[in-house]
Parts: structure tokens; sequence; C-alpha cells
């Protein structure tokens, strides 16, 4: 159908410049004519414009998935002690899977078949119920310390249109009135290889590791403290969570890393102005990518999809990303001070 509008609106335009004036308009008027001519054939280049960035944006962009490489080093507050970790995690979000993504899936299988320590996926796994079949063909390999999985908005609602538009300034439509019961999508996934975790934590005794899911749309900060009560004193601590919310509480558990999404890194960003909005407490500059709130370092993924409904990027390609991570322990930590440890937030290098 676009392809027809776009046809018709170039043989318009043609038309209109092989038309020639008729020979008993006046003089006094041609200038006029003249410039409504002009400003008819520009509103139609722009339009053709616009049409031309929506077709991109809508057909092309949202398939080019890319994978990109984070190099990151945490430290650790406790004492002298513990054990340094080399990590290659690998990090996926916001798949927003549905009944015909059978090319997602295969660039996801194509991802997760190399060797990882760790993978995450951080939310919004699922758009419709048909999606739920691909939960167990998401992984080619199974890590060697597992996969672990989080919730996210998506998959406890079905968002219509009012929700997605009025949704916006209306508090009270935001999201549907009915939650979803995500049993069926819990058991797609742990069929997958998946662990899924609801305000839930998992220790990996042997490597010292301590990992925390946070459900959407949050934890109360008494009840994450309580699970990170539970994680010995010199462990890695990641967490995993979907929306960006209270980011602070997590540096205040102690985690040394932490995994996000929902931003989708804004989905269409400008050039020299980055992201439109973030749909989160982010600021802009934070959409997508490494922040630090406090000690903690975290990296929101933009993430593989978005609702069909409304799934258009612009210079925010999807992604998956491996972060490989080297956490030192309490008696290589080094002290810096607040600006420091901003300016520095733990990036070595990498390829975004």
């Amino acid at each position: 159908m676009q392809a027809k509008i776009a046809w018709y609106l170039i043989m318009l335009l043609f038309k209109r410049v092989r038309r020639k004036p008729g020979k008993n308009l006046k003089k006094s008027k041609s200038g006029a004519v003249k410039l409504v001519g002009i400003l008819s054939l520009s509103g139609l280049g722009l339009g053709l414009a616009g049409l031309a960035l929506f077709l991109y944006g809508t057909r092309v962009e949202t398939r080019k998935y890319r994978l990109e490489t984070l190099k990151l080093r945490t430290r650790s507050r406790a004492a002298a002690g513990g054990r340094r970790h080399d990590l290659r995690i690998l990090h996926l979000s916001d798949l927003h899977l549905s009944g015909s993504d059978d090319h997602k899936v295969e660039f996801i299988r194509s991802v997760t078949d190399d060797d990882y320590d760790i993978v995450v996926l951080t939310g919004d796994v699922f758009e419709f119920e048909h999606g739920i079949k691909y939960g167990e063909h998401l992984l080619s390999r199974k890590p060697r310390l597992g996969a672990y999985a989080v919730f996210g908005n998506h998959d406890y609602y079905d968002y219509s249109i009012l929700n997605k538009t009025l949704g916006r300034v209306i508090k009270k439509l935001r999201h549907p009135a009915r939650k979803k019961d995500v049993t069926p999508h819990a058991r797609s996934l742990r069929q997958g290889g998946f662990t899924v975790l609801v305000n839930e934590s998992v220790h990996l005794a042997d490597e010292d590791i301590y990992i925390v899911g946070i459900d959407y749309p949050g934890i109360a900060e008494d009840e994450l403290m309580s699970l990170m009560a539970m994680a010995p004193p010199q462990s890695l601590r990641l967490g995993l969570f979907h929306l960006p919310r209270k980011l602070e509480m997590l540096a205040d558990a102690g985690f040394h890393m932490a995994f996000g999404g929902h931003t989708h890194g804004g989905q269409i960003r400008l050039p020299g102005f980055g992201a439109l909005v973030t749909d989160s407490e982010l600021a802009r500059h934070e959409a997508s990518g490494v922040l630090c709130r406090g000690e903690t370092t975290i990296h929101i993924s933009r993430g593989l999809g978005a609702d069909p409904r409304s799934n258009i990027r612009l210079f925010c390609p999807p992604a998956a990303t491996v972060i490989e991570l080297s956490h030192y322990p309490g008696d290589n930590a080094i002290d810096l001070d607040q600006g420091e440890r901003e300016k520095r937030c733990f990036v070595e290098s990498g390829d975004i």
C-alpha cells in the first residue's frame, strides 16, 4: 500500500513539473503562480522525504540487528579478599516477540551460538501470546554459568492504541486494567534454558556470583535490601531489571553491575540531538549504553524490537551487546572520588 501511495505522489510531481501555464493568465499573476508552484513542489518533496523516512524506519532499520561489544571493569567496595572475575556476558532485551518473528529469532540464535559465561534477558520478551512459541528456541548454546531473565511491562499487559496515546497524558489509561498471567511465558523460557527471576536471587557458589532479578515495575527498597543481605560479602553482585526506575537504590543495595532495558534507546534519535524520549526517569543522553549510579555500573540496552504497531527506528538500530566484564576484588580497588568515578564509569573500550 505504501508503495502505491509513493508511486502516485511521484506521478503527481511529474505532472506538476510538465504542466504549462495557461495562455490567458495575466503577467501580473505569473509571479504568484510560480510561487504557488514552487511551494507545492516543496511540500510534495517534503512529503515524499517523510514517506521515505517512514518506510526506511519501519521496514529497514528495524531489521538491521547489530551485535556490539563493550569492555567494562567494576571494583568491590568490600574489604580485602574475594576473587577477580573475568566474564563474557551477553545482554539481550526488549525482543517483543510476536508470531512472525522468525528473522529476529534467527539473529538471536546466531548470536547465542557462541561461548558466554552468562546470558541476561531484561524484559519485554513477548509481545503477543503467539510469540511465546519462540521462548524455548532462543539459546543455541547453554552459557557456562546459565541464562537469566526478568519480565517487563509488555510481558504483563496487552496494550491498545488508547493506552499508547492518551495513556501518555492520562495516567489511569497508561496500562490496561487486566494483567496477564505470565506462567506460559516463564514455562517457555525455562524450557529454553533460562532461569526466570521474579524478585528473586540465585547464588553461583562455585564462582561466588550473586544475581538478583527485579520484576516489573520495580521492587520495594526493604525487599531488595533483604535479598542483598543474603549475598556473600565478597561476591560479585549482578542485578537484572526492565524499567530504569529508582536506580540510586541499586547503588545503595551494593550491586557492582546491573542490566536494564525498556527505553529502546529512544527508538528515534536525531543527529546532534540524541533520543527524543526515554519513557523513563533517564535523561535523553542516558537512553542507552553505560551509566553510573554511585559505584554501580549500569548497562541500558537498545533492545531488538518494539511493539509492532509502533516499531519505527531512526538512527537507533536494534542491538544485542556482549559485555566483557572484569571485576576486581576489594584489595585491588582504587579509591576514586565521585567526580572521577562519574567520568571514568569503568569503561575501558568498546565498539559503540
